[in-house]
């Protein structure tokens, strides 16, 4: 049976896989994928644990969509791009969303590249009588599929936060404090000095 972290990591990574899809085909990202994966960020911090860190996350959402507006206001990146962006922000802290924002701008670049080759390759008459407006001539390049294509590497390279804590660390009674409770890992030694003879 699947767990629950496979589960949402897993869906996260379809929506990005999708809205890079739909924006090559229509060059535009529907609400749906940024909403849906905003939704699924509580599941992900459900199964990985609260963590006090967490207000990273919420200021690079905050951040990337007030600089993602600017930017959008000056023609340089389309609304579908900036929501996108700004609901996969929320899932990284601030050392994760360094490298997210170092592979979607390198992945721009890159997918700019692409498109100019692509452009000059496919004939004429198919880009004109063609339904994908990303391949005609002069036409804007789907930065969705950098920012989808930057997210699954960073998702994939264990860049999300927070990250799982592992069973044997997490608490053994549930509501217990920190300071109330120990760890598993914790007990398991203090049980082997009580048992392990001291060697004088």
């Amino acid at each position: 049976m699947i767990s629950l972290g496979a589960f949402v990591t897993s869906a996260l990574c379809l929506l990005l896989l999708l809205a890079a899809v739909v924006d090559i085909w229509k060059l535009r990202i529907p609400n749906l994928f940024p909403i849906a994966i905003l939704l699924l960020f509580p599941l992900w911090v459900y199964h990985a644990g609260w963590t006090p860190t967490l207000w990273q996350n919420a200021v690079l959402l905050l951040a990337t969509f007030l600089g993602g507006a600017l930017i959008f206001s000056r023609g340089w990146l389309g609304g579908g791009d900036v929501k996108l962006l700004a609901a996969t922000a929320l899932w990284f802290d601030f050392k994760g969303a360094a490298a997210l924002f170092l592979f979607v701008a390198v992945g721009g670049a890159l997918l700019s590249i692409v498109f100019i080759l692509l452009r000059r390759i496919v004939p004429a008459r198919l880009t004109r009588e063609g339904n994908i407006p990303s391949l005609k001539a002069r036409g804007p390049i789907p930065y969705g599929v950098a920012i989808a294509g930057g997210a699954l590497l960073a998702v994939l390279s264990g860049q999300i936060s927070p990250q799982p804590i592992p069973w044997y660390l997490r608490p053994l009674r549930i509501g217990a404090t920190t300071i109330q409770s120990d760890s598993a890992a914790s007990i398991m030694i203090s049980w082997a000095r009580d048992w392990i003879p001291s060697v004088e």
